[in-house]
C-alpha cells in the first residue's frame, strides 16, 4: 500500500515582468532650469500654461520571489499550513501617477509602495490532547471530560515586513521645475535606534537638493515602514447533545497578542 506523507513542504520561484504598462505624463512640465517656469515648458509657444496629461504605454515593473509552503494535513490532532514569502516588487509609476519628473521617469524606478520583503502565514489546528481517545486524561469520568477533554486551539496568524515609502519635501526652489514632488538628497544615516509613532525615521539625515536644476537623491521606496503583526486565535469545545444536535462553546481572539501596529508614517520631511 502507498504511504500518504502527513507533512509536504514546497519551494518555488515566483515572478513577472510588466512591460508598455499604463502612465499618464504632464507634456507641458517646465524643464528644470533657470528664470521663470513658462518658457520652459513645451506648449507655451501656443499660449498653454496648464498641465497636458497624455497617456503612454511607456512604463515598466518586476516582481522576484521565493515561496514556501509546508503542510501538515491532519494526524495526531494537529494540522497547519504555514507559507513564507521573500519577494521584492519593482516599478516606476504606481498606477500611472507615482513618478517625480515627467521628462525622467526612469529616476522613479524602485520599491513599489506595495512592496514587502518578508511575509509569513500560518494556519493551524490542533486538538488538545485531552478527554477521553486522546493521550492523556483517556480514562477521565464525564465531569473531567467536560472540562478539559475535545478542547481544540485554531488560529490564523500574519506576519509581515514593512511596505516601501519614499521620503518627500514639500518644496525643492532649487529643483525650479513643478515636478509632482520632491525628494530630498540623503546626507546621512536615516535609521533610528528605536523607531516608533513619535520618530520613525532621521529627518536630520535629508537635506533640500544641493545642486541645481536636479531632484532629490533619496531614493523612491528607500524607506521601510511598521511591521505587521496579527495572530486571531480561537478554543473551541463542541458538547454532544444528542445525535444530531451539539452545541460549540467558543472564544475568539483577534489580535490576541494586543501587539499595536502603526500606521505608515508620514513621508513628508519639514526642512
Amino acid at each position: 500500500h502507498q504511504v500518504v506523507p502527513s507533512m509536504t513542504v514546497e519551494a518555488a520561484y515566483v515572478g513577472n515582468v510588466g512591460r508598455h504598462l499604463f502612465l499618464n505624463l504632464n507634456r507641458n512640465q517646465a524643464v528644470p532650469g533657470p528664470g521663470d517656469y513658462d518658457p520652459r515648458r513645451p506648449f507655451f509657444k501656443y499660449g498653454d500654461t496648464q498641465a497636458i496629461y497624455s497617456v503612454c504605454n511607456c512604463d515598466n515593473s518586476s516582481y522576484n520571489s521565493l515561496q514556501l509552503k509546508a503542510q501538515k494535513r491532519f494526524s495526531q490532532g494537529v494540522d497547519f499550513l504555514l507559507t513564507y514569502t521573500w519577494s521584492k516588487a519593482l516599478d516606476n509609476g504606481e498606477g500611472g501617477y507615482g513618478f517625480a519628473n515627467n521628462y525622467d521617469v526612469k529616476a522613479d524606478y524602485g520599491p513599489a509602495t506595495f512592496d514587502r520583503t518578508h511575509a509569513l502565514t500560518l494556519l493551524h489546528n490542533w486538538e488538545l490532547p485531552f478527554g477521553k481517545g486522546r493521550k492523556f486524561l483517556n480514562h477521565s469520568n464525564k465531569v473531567a471530560d467536560g472540562l478539559v477533554g475535545g478542547w481544540r486551539f485554531s488560529g490564523v496568524s500574519t506576519m509581515y515586513s514593512g511596505v516601501a515609502f519614499t521620503p518627500t519635501i514639500s518644496n525643492a526652489p532649487s529643483v525650479n521645475a513643478d515636478l509632482n514632488y520632491f525628494r530630498p538628497d540623503l546626507i546621512g544615516d536615516p535609521s533610528v535606534a528605536n523607531p516608533n509613532a513619535s520618530l520613525w525615521f532621521n529627518p536630520a539625515a535629508y537635506t533640500a537638493p544641493q545642486q541645481p536644476y536636479r531632484n532629490g537623491n533619496a531614493g523612491k521606496g528607500s524607506l521601510r515602514g511598521p511591521a505587521s503583526y496579527v495572530f486571531n486565535l480561537a478554543l473551541a469545545k463542541n458538547f454532544l447533545i444528542t445525535e444530531s444536535k451539539s452545541l460549540e462553546l467558543r472564544w475568539e481572539n483577534f489580535n490576541a497578542l494586543n501587539y499595536v501596529n502603526l500606521a505608515l508614517p508620514l513621508s513628508l520631511i519639514h526642512i
